[in-house]
């Protein structure tokens, strides 16, 4: 009798067990997701996780997962990049050697979002944004990138 019971709570325990570890991994759904060290755009990338790779779920905030890849790295993730059923793999290389910093996420995709993301981010916090519009208007022109490459030494950028 109390092998019985005992044997009926250890199968009652793996039951109960199994669906909740199978709620906290997600599969990832788009080509190529950026693993980033907050939840935001803006943040630093800590991993790559590419079409139908696993990732558990140790978190969520406002849409937002807090995630562990299978190479232990741990970061965010925005929740739709995610899919909670497999996900075949990508077909495609196109991603898998770009660097990292070339994605599909939503908010990767569009440069002009991003800076938009970033204006509205710098004045929530009181940062002065201005610095980055003067460096846009002061980039070198090509001319100038290919004189300094050519002689490092000429500070003019090849103007004389």
């Amino acid at each position: 009798m109390r092998r019985t019971t005992i044997a009926i709570s250890l199968l009652v325990g793996t039951a109960v067990t199994a669906p909740m570890a199978a709620e906290t991994t997600r599969w990832v759904e788009r080509t190529k997701v950026d693993i980033r060290a907050g939840r935001g755009s803006f943040y630093e990338i800590v991993d790559t996780v590419l079409k139908g790779e696993q990732v558990e779920i140790l978190k969520t905030e406002d849409k937002w997962a807090s995630v562990r890849t299978s190479r232990a790295k741990t970061g965010w993730v925005y929740e739709a990049a995610l899919k909670a059923t497999p996900v075949q793999p990508g077909t495609s290389d196109f991603l898998k050697a770009a660097p990292g910093d070339i994605s599909t996420s939503r908010t990767a995709a569009s440069q002009g979002a991003k800076g938009v993301y970033a204006q509205g981010y710098a004045k929530e916090k009181g940062y002065d944004y201005g610095i980055v519009t003067w460096v846009e208007t002061h980039q070198p022109d090509g001319a100038q990138i290919e004189a300094f490459l050519k002689d490092p030494g000429d500070k003019t950028g090849g103007a004389r």
